[in-house]
């Protein structure tokens, strides 16, 4: 039988009754002992009993929590399943285990085990999207983590947060630095975390820089197929972010081979989202390449999978406008236009994911109303000094922005205003450099 030390068990325990405030008195008196022998096993200098022991634990409030060698190991293989539910996305078993592993937080002296308690808490926020509150619980970690003593695996959890929160802020560049680092701490431990590695591809895709999310996004593919480490699902996520990097480079069969395989292996799998993205993006390769008819099925299926994400309807349905203004269609127009304003007006919290997304959408709605009475000079003022460069001040709009120059352009040289076609071709060649050419520094 493996002897474990009084010193050591004593001292821990001395340690939680001072940090509670009580004194030997009342430990003494909870467990029907004397003051000076609980005193003298704090100091190692005797035993006491297993069925004292219990009473301690009892009345300190941590019967369950880890104390002992044995009890210690176990507890870390129960934070790694923990940490294993929650990186695969198995939230309900997380969530339903938590509070076994939350023992850890009435040990003051098992501070490494705390930190990484906190650490993967982080984590399980900020993939549930409780984005604030894990940004706050980070803001505690900051000024327990020190950063030269750390753990990889300690590192990795905290680099990896921080990128996803700043990724999801809208702050870039530091969701790519951070991430990179996390991949970096998981390299040190020997594994790839390949979480970090989308958080990179997300953050290249949404600052225009396709070529270098292809990159990160066909690492995290080959690995998640080698190594199921992250959420259920994911391969799929993976295609459609590369369907749309292909489709904005203008690869568009590379985009379609990537999303028609998202479609089959959605379906395989049941995964409605999934499948609804995917229609929808085979919806704008199409629109793309001037299948219109195709566009429009396309568009259709994809909208009996978005019931539950009007989100994505209502980009969908923008999509089906474009392409019927190609087909020349312009009367079936306005009602659909209508009917995307009613769902933006009166939709619930869960209709879009933020009140931005709701004005992001609401505001391309107008701006193909006005595309449709171009001939205005209202609705020429508005796409050129107002849709424009709002599109154009959006990372992830940029190609809006290309979308609605090219159609004033036509606009223009239709009317046979070459100065002014001319003005608009300039505005789209600096759009297209701002996409395509600039560089993205990482200090």
């Amino acid at each position: 039988m493996v002897k474990y030390s009084n010193l050591a068990i004593g001292e821990k325990l001395r340690h939680v009754r001072e940090a509670k405030g009580l004194s030997i008195e009342n430990m003494a008196d909870a467990v029907a002992s004397s003051k000076s022998s609980i005193s003298r096993f704090e100091r190692g200098e005797i035993e006491l009993t297993a069925e004292i022991l219990i009473e301690m634990r009892k009345f300190l409030g941590i019967e369950k929590a880890p104390l002992l060698e044995y009890e210690l190991d176990a507890y870390k293989n129960r934070i790694q399943v923990w940490k294993g539910y929650i990186i695969r996305g198995r939230f309900a078993e997380a969530r339903a285990m938590q509070e076994d592993v939350s023992v850890i937080l009435g040990l003051p002296f098992e501070h490494e085990l705390y930190l990484l308690y906190l650490l993967i808490e982080a984590t399980f926020l900020a993939l549930e999207y409780n984005v604030q509150v894990a940004d706050q619980k980070l803001s505690i970690i900051e000024g327990l983590l020190d950063i030269d003593s750390a753990s990889n695996e300690a590192l990795n959890l905290y680099y990896r947060s921080k990128g996803f929160i700043c990724g999801y802020a809208g702050d870039l560049i530091n969701s790519i630095k951070h991430s990179l680092k996390a991949v970096k701490y998981a390299e040190a431990d020997k594994y790839i975390d390949t979480f970090a590695l989308l958080n990179v591809g997300f953050a290249y895709s949404f600052l225009g820089k396709y070529w270098l999310a292809i990159i990160y996004f066909e690492r995290g593919r080959t690995l998640h197929l080698i190594k199921d480490d992250i959420t259920s699902g994911t391969n799929e996520v993976i295609g459609n972010a590369l369907g749309t990097c292909y489709l904005a480079m203008g690869e568009y069969r590379k985009a379609e081979e990537v999303i028609m395989l998202t479609i089959a292996q959605s379906k395989s799998l049941n995964n409605k989202g999934a499948i609804g993205e995917a229609l929808y993006r085979m919806a704008l390769i199409k629109l793309r390449t001037g299948m219109y008819d195709d566009c429009m099925d396309y568009c259709n299926q994809a909208q009996a999978y978005h019931k539950e994400s009007k989100e994505m309807y209502v980009n969908t349905l923008i999509c089906k406008v474009k392409c019927m203004l190609e087909m020349k269609r312009f009367d079936d127009c306005p009602e659909l236009l209508n009917h995307g304003k009613t769902m933006l007006i009166e939709g619930t919290p869960d209709v879009v994911k933020t009140a931005k997304d709701s004005d992001d959408l609401m505001f391309y709605l107008n701006a193909i109303e006005h595309l449709m009475t171009i001939d205005d000079n209202t609705s020429i003022n508005f796409i050129q000094d107002i849709a424009i460069p709002r599109f154009r001040a959006g990372r992830t709009s940029k190609f809006d922005a290309l979308y609605f120059c090219n159609k004033l352009e036509a606009y223009y040289t239709k009317k046979r205003a070459k100065t002014k076609a001319n003005a608009i071709a300039a505005i789209s060649r600096d759009i297209y450099k701002e996409i395509f050419m600039d560089e993205v520094v990482l200090d």
